[in-house]
């Protein structure tokens, strides 16, 4: 199964962004991604033209198949 890592960031104007990385490696914990959200907000390497934005929301690995017609 392939994985994509959706990291859902917080904006000031109380809506989200997500931001998806494909082939995320193994074993990656919440607190990995939590620690270099929070450094690329600290460098201002993460923007939007809406709104700043001020967390992450949530991380999480979505998964899927592909499955061959027959």
């Amino acid at each position: 199964m392939k994985g994509v890592l959706k990291i859902v960031v917080s904006l000031s104007n109380n809506k989200s962004i997500t931001y998806s990385l494909a082939d995320p490696k193994e074993g990656l914990t919440k607190a990995e991604v939590q620690a270099v959200v929070q450094e690329m907000l600290d460098k201002r390497a993460i923007f939007t033209k809406e709104a700043l934005p001020e967390g992450m929301k949530d991380a999480y690995i979505q998964e899927s198949d592909r499955r061959e017609l027959a």
